[in-house]
């Protein structure tokens, strides 16, 4: 005998381990969708397994194409396709008639979406110090021209040290390092926002003599736990990186205006690469949505490899 408890529908039910876990469903009387008639041809009967995964069987054939096609967690099964062997604990993911658009909206034939996944990294913000004054003061033609130069120049470090520029906001940028699951994601963030640092220097100078205006970057940092998936409608998706890390990372930045610095990290980041890095001075800033202060360190242009 086997139980499967759909959590999201407070139901436990005997299920008939011959049959799919859509058919048992259907049976007990669940409004489970199944948009193609439990074919694997769309995914709306998903579920989710949060307990029990070694009690529900392997993927088939049909179930193993559509599931490649889409980029499926091995935690999210097609309920038309799978059977139990065993106790399962899991929920149905498409509720109502907007999860059921969201998820026929979705074309196979494109890159899969990225459905939310839990990742170790390291993320980077970075954004232009005085930028008012500095649009303010230059000709719009010199703003955009001079933005493409500082975006090319930051996204060739960023690459070149393993990270990716996910989000553009206008003076700024967010970059993550570790999407690769490269355990050196911390290091690496160090060491490209040291040498965007040093390139970003040079080009103020090209900046001052044409515009007569200054151009430096402030940069924050801070390490650990992101979700990464991809949110948004279909024709506006991106994919992105939520939560503590990233929230913190930008406070961190944005304290940089305050203390008068110039690249500032976290206490966890600091802890990785204390003994690589040079640092001017500490502080404690209280950040939004963060009880209690966080210690912050100034870093200095060095790093010993």
């Amino acid at each position: 005998m086997a139980v499967i408890e759909l959590t999201n529908d407070h139901v436990s039910l005997v299920a008939d381990t011959n049959k799919s876990v859509l058919e048992n469903t259907l049976a007990a009387g669940i409004p489970h969708t199944h948009a193609c008639g439990g074919n694997a041809q769309c995914s709306t009967c998903r579920v989710y397994i949060e307990e029990g995964m070694e009690n529900v069987c392997e993927r088939n054939e049909k179930e193993s194409t559509l599931a490649r096609q889409l980029g499926l967690l091995k935690e999210v099964r097609l309920a038309c396709q799978t059977k139990v062997k065993g106790d399962v604990k899991m929920r149905r993911l498409v509720l109502d008639e907007i999860d059921e658009k969201i998820i026929l909206s979705q074309d196979v034939k494109k890159t899969p979406r990225s459905l939310g996944i839990e990742k170790d990294a390291s993320i980077l913000f970075v954004d232009i110090a005085d930028y008012t004054a500095f649009t303010e003061k230059t000709p719009p033609y010199d703003v955009v021209h001079i933005l493409n130069r500082y975006f090319h120049i930051a996204g060739t470090i960023i690459k070149k040290h393993g990270g990716r520029i996910i989000d553009y906001y206008g003076d700024g940028f967010l970059a993550i390092f570790g999407l690769d699951d490269n355990p050196d994601h911390s290091e690496n963030l160090i060491k490209a926002g040291f040498e965007l640092k040093t390139e970003i220097d040079k080009f103020d100078h090209a900046v001052h003599e044409m515009t007569h205006s200054d151009f430096k970057i402030r940069l924050g940092a801070h390490t650990g736990k992101i979700i990464w998936g991809t949110i948004g409608i279909e024709g506006m998706q991106k994919e992105a990186a939520i939560g503590d890390t990233v929230n913190l990372a930008s406070r961190i930045e944005q304290a940089n205006k305050v203390l008068n610095t110039r690249f500032l990290i976290s206490e966890a980041l600091y802890q990785k690469l204390h003994s690589k890095c040079s640092v001017c001075q500490s502080f404690e800033i209280n950040a939004k949505g963060k009880s209690g202060v966080q210690k912050v360190y100034s870093l200095d242009q060095h790093f010993l490899d």
